[in-house]
């Protein structure tokens, strides 16, 4: 089923789905799924008048149909609400259509791209005190364009590796491509959750049951897929359980083996370990072995676009790995240090276990 076909006939699953995944307040919640539902439905015609090469028809068409007001609290909300849509979207359409054609690539793209004019219309209505943002607005729009490409990269990656032979160099290529596309889709994430906060707005948490034991493990093997050369060892003793948002504590144990690993020497494992004897809290270290980190360094490291150098390199990046670490785990209402010495770095999250 081709995206613009699929947006048409599963608009109100599609919403559905996006309204779980998200929540969203009572009284907005009608709001919501009236403009958004009018954004797809414009944002699929326009799909469509492109495939015909009307595309300026299409564009004035959305614009009409995707132009009216919905309830934000702030630049933050909005940006937010447009990446989870899109990715719900694209979630969606490739369980019933497993097998992308080129086409179905192009199709892709056309999509983002309307989603993107989309919000940057919007945001261009926003009072003179939320445009006063406009640094964290263009990354928000920024992080949605490089995600066109990113998910154009990927779905292509997945079909040369369906259609290669194990162990073959295109074989292995396309997992080469396919590490890199989860590396940034990893720091795109952590770029959304940045532009988010900056914009006003409050890391969401979804506290479940769960073993931190096991979400240490899933971490781990997230980070094995973008590096599978750094050996990192895990062990875990007493009692793990607790309430914590399963994708955001994944996500701050990935940044912090990340970073653990740019620290430590090459060749030498980084160890992660998960002590729960405490009675209310669960504590999780990661430890690398490496060159102390300089005082000035460790004062500014959890701030964003810090510059770190370790004796492997340097990593000015975006800095925004363990920003989002701090982040998310005040959100969770623990906290995090780091300590370096003769021993190499290691950081230090401390977590209560909710409920």
């Amino acid at each position: 089923m081709s995206l613009p076909n699929f947006l048409h006939e599963s608009l109100d699953d599609i919403l559905s789905e996006w309204e779980r995944e998200c929540g969203a307040a009572v009284a907005e919640q009608t709001a919501r799924r009236l403009h958004f539902g009018r954004v797809l439905r414009a944002v699929g015609e326009e799909m469509k008048r492109i495939r015909a090469a009307d595309p300026t028809a299409a564009v004035a068409q959305r614009r009409e149909q995707g132009s009216s007001q919905v309830p934000h609290s702030h630049a933050g909300q909005l940006v937010g609400d447009y990446a989870s849509l899109r990715a719900s979207v694209v979630r969606q359409w490739r369980k019933k259509h497993p097998s992308p054609s080129p086409d179905d690539l192009d199709d892709l793209v056309h999509f983002n791209e309307a989603m993107d004019r989309s919000l940057a219309e919007l945001t261009a209505t926003f009072s003179p005190a939320e445009s006063q943002r406009p640094h964290a607005l263009f990354l928000g729009v920024l992080n949605h364009e490089l995600r066109t490409s990113v998910a154009s990269i990927l779905m292509s990656a997945q079909v040369l590796t369906h259609r290669s032979a194990p162990g073959s160099p295109e074989a292995k290529a396309a997992q080469r491509i396919l590490r890199s596309c989860e590396q940034l889709r990893h720091t795109l994430d952590a770029l959304s959750d940045f532009t988010k906060v900056r914009l006003g707005a409050q890391l969401e948490i979804d506290r479940v049951v769960d073993d931190m034991g096991v979400l240490c493990r899933q971490a781990l093997d997230a980070y094995a897929r973008i590096d599978p050369e750094r050996k990192v060892r895990l062990t875990s003793d007493g009692n793990l359980s607790g309430h914590w948002d399963q994708a955001r504590i994944r996500e701050a144990i990935q940044g912090l083996i990340t970073n653990a690993a740019r620290f430590a020497s090459r060749g030498s494992p980084v160890t992660i370990a998960v002590d729960g004897h405490a009675a209310d809290e669960v504590t999780v270290t990661v430890h690398g072995d490496g060159t102390p980190i300089d005082v000035e360094t460790l004062r500014t490291i959890f701030d964003p676009v810090a510059r770190v150098e370790s004796e492997n390199a340097t990593y000015a990046g975006l800095g925004l790995g363990l920003f989002i670490v701090r982040k998310v785990v005040d959100a969770h209402g623990g906290h995090v240090k780091v300590d370096a010495g003769a021993a190499g770095t290691t950081f230090t999250v401390v977590l209560p276990r909710g409920g």
